[in-house]
């Protein structure tokens, strides 16, 4: 498919780019150099001189189209383009920078033209004996005409320059610009035109090549290099910068408002802000002078780490936003009937096509998933399942609960809201089964032996064999390991809810951790790594094009990101269509599941698995015992068999 994508389309056009790719070929530059430079398709070598051959094609064409206008033919110009841009040898090039060359020598010594070039050259090796020794009359004489070839191409160059060069129009399509196989990866994620790019960038940010699938950080700064040289239209400068650094900058700049925006940018007038709530209690037990700071000290209070911080405030963004901007009443101000609304709210959020019974448009709640600075940033980023309608209202009942129990609120209005019904708990048919793991090890086996696939190698296995959640595994660090009085490894962490957690290290998983710390270069001693150093970073300079710190931790969309694409290389593998489909599906949390199913499997107790996975309650663990369907079916088709043979 890759072979038939790099042809070009037609349309395709020449921009300045091109033509300054071009002139660095005349000055000698290697292609690769020239295409990491200016090309989308970076330092492919191919493709860069596919796209040589190209352009030297299109500035023939337009020589023989403009030879009036110019004075160059297609033909002599064709001649022109035939010349090698270095004739020399290295040693001789390095000789010439250290003397003038013949030309300039002549320009200096003899503007006249009084000499001849027998008597100029005899005198050259006279004046610059000592740095021209090793330059023959030929090499000399070689020199001079190809500088003055590439002097009449580059002058032909600029001149053609003028009819052949074009400048991006916003509503060009890509795929007369872009590389076809490029173009395809950004139509298919509904990205057609300059300016359809261009406001991709600016409403996502620096990760807006997350939401196209196989279109990674490499081909992102191509396109972004590709857009900067043309000067098409103007890129955010904010849309260049990690939103990590670039929140406390935005937050400063923008203007508080009231209306639908981001729980940092709100500003509510004292009629909503729950400054004179009237369900306020006068023994409140935290500083709070109204409704957002009381909900910004219980998210700095309750939430225990970044994960749980992000989904609380979403669930308390979502609702502030419902109360204020909905139903006109501040949080200290709502009432059972307006906690009610707000789940059928939800409900009727969930139901496209349905009743729309609210003052605000449904546009106005639910967009696309961008930057939270982003003027296209809605509170939902779709239909909400009933399991995700259940957590936001547990949260919430949380939140109001605990404003209640700190004297904030006299009274909890949510107490006689029931909690909607989810259409399943755990569920626990996404674990992973033999056939899926064994295509999963098979990917491993086939990558180079190196950190990267040492990292995948130790994360796959660790989860697997672990059941570690995703953000616990990410935060761990040396300082967790700890060394039994038996010799064994254990991880001792704090889990979900501030729960300390012990879980053993299995000795294969021991050692492919020490596989992969060996090679970022802290040894096979785990007794001597230092007790921050993270057990799960972002890989070495020498295996990344954009260069980070070393042993930097690695983010959770980058650790998402990764076993996705382990996931979907393996699903290639596969015979079985419905393995295959469902492994497409599936995320880390699945390593989890996976786990937890296999230890049930293998005959391990209720309680212990409840133990190693963090699980607040057995009865979350039992969900697990679905391994005992397989003795189940086992037990009925007997019963059929039997039934079969007694009817012969």
């Amino acid at each position: 498919m890759r072979a038939d994508l790099t042809r070009r389309r037609p349309g395709q056009q020449v921009g300045r780019h091109h033509l300054a790719f071009f002139r660095g070929h005349l000055d000698g530059l290697p292609f690769d150099t020239l295409g990491d430079l200016y090309l989308e398709t970076g330092a492919d070598l191919r493709m860069a001189k596919r796209t040589f051959t190209w352009i030297q094609g299109e500035l023939v064409a337009a020589a023989k189209r403009h030879h009036q206008e110019t004075g160059v033919t297609g033909a002599s110009f064709a001649r022109l383009l035939r010349v090698k841009p270095v004739a020399l040898e290295p040693h001789e090039r390095i000789a010439l920078t250290e003397t003038p060359s013949l030309e300039d020598f002549q320009a200096n010594y003899d503007p006249g033209g009084f000499y001849s070039e027998a008597e100029l050259i005899t005198e050259f090796e006279k004046r610059y004996g000592g740095g021209a020794d090793s330059l023959t009359q030929d090499a000399l004489r070689k020199a001079g005409q190809n500088e003055r070839l590439r002097k009449r191409l580059r002058n032909a160059v600029d001149v053609l320059e003028a009819w052949i060069a074009t400048t991006p129009k916003p509503t060009d399509p890509i795929s007369i610009w872009l590389e076809p196989w490029i173009s395809a990866l950004l139509n298919g994620a509904g990205i057609l035109s300059i300016e359809d790019l261009v406001g991709a960038i600016n409403s996502n940010g620096n990760n807006w090549h997350r939401r196209i699938p196989h279109f990674g950080v490499i081909k992102a700064a191509r396109v972004l290099k590709f857009l900067q040289l043309n000067h098409v239209l103007p890129i955010q400068d904010h849309a260049l910068i990690p939103y990590r650094r670039l929140a406390p900058v935005l937050k400063a700049r923008r203007q508080p408002q009231t209306g639908i925006v981001p729980l940092e940018h709100l500003a509510l007038p004292a009629r909503l802000d729950g400054t004179m709530g009237s369900n306020r209690s006068h023994d409140s037990q935290i500083e709070a002078r109204n409704d957002l700071e009381a909900t910004q000290t219980w998210l700095q209070l309750k939430c225990d780490n970044a994960h749980t911080r992000r989904a609380y405030t979403t669930q308390a963004e979502r609702f502030l936003l419902f109360l204020t901007m909905e139903k006109g009443r501040a949080l200290s101000n709502a009432t059972p009937q307006d906690c009610h609304d707000y789940t059928v709210f939800l409900q009727v959020l969930a139901t496209p096509g349905s009743d729309w019974p609210w003052t605000t448009v449904r546009p106005d709640w639910i967009g696309p998933k961008v930057q939270r600075w982003s003027p296209d940033w809605r509170p939902f980023t779709g239909h909400l399942s009933a399991s995700s309608r259940k957590t936001a209202i547990t949260i919430l009942k949380g939140l109001v609960a605990w404003l209640t129990e700190v004297g904030y609120l006299r009274r909890n209005p949510w107490v006689t809201v029931k909690t909607p019904k989810a259409a399943g708990k755990i569920k626990v048919e996404h674990a992973l089964n033999e056939r899926q793991w064994k295509a999963i090890n098979a990917i491993l086996e086939v990558m180079p032996y190196a950190e990267p696939m040492l990292r995948s190698r130790f994360i796959l296995w660790l989860g697997y064999s672990t059941g570690l959640r995703q953000d616990e595994m990410l935060r761990l660090t040396a300082g967790n390991l700890r060394r039994t009085p038996e010799g064994d490894w254990d991880l001792v962490f704090l889990g979900k809810g501030s729960k300390q957690r012990e879980v053993p290290l299995a000795p294969a998983i021991l050692s492919f951790m020490i596989d992969y710390l060996e090679t970022r270069g802290h040894g096979a001693n785990p007794m001597l790594w230092d007790s921050a150093l993270p057990l799960i970073s972002a890989l070495g300079v020498e295996h990344q094009q954009v260069q980070k710190k070393t042993d930097q931790p690695l983010a959770a969309r980058s650790l998402a990101q990764l076993i996705k694409h382990l996931f979907e290389a393996a699903a290639d593998r596969l015979d079985d269509l419905i393995d295959e489909y469902q492994l497409r599906k599936a995320s880390t949390h699945w390593l989890r599941h996976t786990a937890a199913t296999t230890m049930i499997n293998k005959g391990a107790q209720v309680a212990t698995v409840q133990e190693i996975l963090g699980h607040a309650s057995a009865a979350t663990t039992a969900i697990y015992t679905h391994a005992d369907r397989k003795r189940k079916r086992e037990a009925v088709e007997a019963v059929v068999g039997y039934q079969e043979r007694q009817s012969i």
